[in-house]
């Protein structure tokens, strides 16, 4: 009904179509990967602009206050052009505004469990002393990033509880693995990372940004775009 074109290549896009928006009015002259790719995500070519995620993030602020409002999910053992953290990074808005990587494995998110040997109760005395060192600190200096670091030191001790409830999807019923493909069942995958994405959103996470590596497809293209697209 919208008149949208899609490709063959992509036939439960195509069903969908109406339920989308496309922008159409964004473009670029960059003619190599990275300047595009960082335009794409930034709004411009040169590295340190804050990304699109970040915007949101510094806009609209979050709704739900255990998890970030900027998830950022990578499919696992992709490869082809790079992909640099700043493509989800704050530029000069304050930190808390980046995009937070979720990962396949133990550990979704980097350094957020404690040692071995604390405990959550010395985690939270730790912290406790910490904010009390660096509010002394924002009253001498005036520096807008340290109470960033503490709005961020606080969600990393409330995603320790959060994170693996939202990312265990061990209790979704069958029919919800058929509807997103077998891969769904595979973490680190497109189709898991969908399916977390679509968890993450109803747990009130507003912006939610999958990257898949592979499009640049230099030589096979009739057969490797095909299997891409699948």
């Amino acid at each position: 009904n919208s008149g949208a074109w899609i490709s063959e290549l992509l036939p439960y896009i195509g069903e969908i179509t109406d339920d989308l928006c496309f922008i159409k009015s964004m473009y670029t002259e960059a003619i190599n990967h990275d300047p595009a790719i960082t335009f794409m995500q930034t709004g411009s070519q040169l590295p340190g602009r804050p990304s699109i995620g970040s915007w949101l993030n510094y806009g609209l602020g979050s709704d739900n206050e255990n998890l970030p409002a900027f998830v950022v999910l990578v499919t696992k053992n992709k490869y082809g052009q790079p992909l640099y953290s700043r493509l989800w990074g704050n530029g000069f808005l304050p930190s808390q505004h980046q995009g937070v990587q979720f990962r396949a494995g133990k550990d979704p998110v980097l350094y957020l469990n404690n040692p071995e040997g604390i405990t959550n109760l010395s985690r939270r005395d730790q912290l406790n002393y910490l904010k009390k060192l660096q509010e002394i600190q924002y009253d001498q200096v005036e520096d807008p990033e340290i109470e960033a670091r503490i709005a961020q030191y606080e969600m990393a001790y409330r995603m320790q509880t959060s994170v693996p409830e939202v990312t265990d999807t061990t209790g979704e019923p069958d029919y919800i693995y058929d509807m997103y493909g077998e891969d769904s069942r595979k973490p680190g995958t497109y189709a898991a990372n969908c399916l977390l994405a679509r968890r993450l959103a109803e747990k009130g996470v507003k912006f939610i940004q999958l990257y898949h590596q592979g499009w640049d497809q230099h030589g096979a293209l009739p057969s490797a775009i095909k299997t891409q697209c699948k």
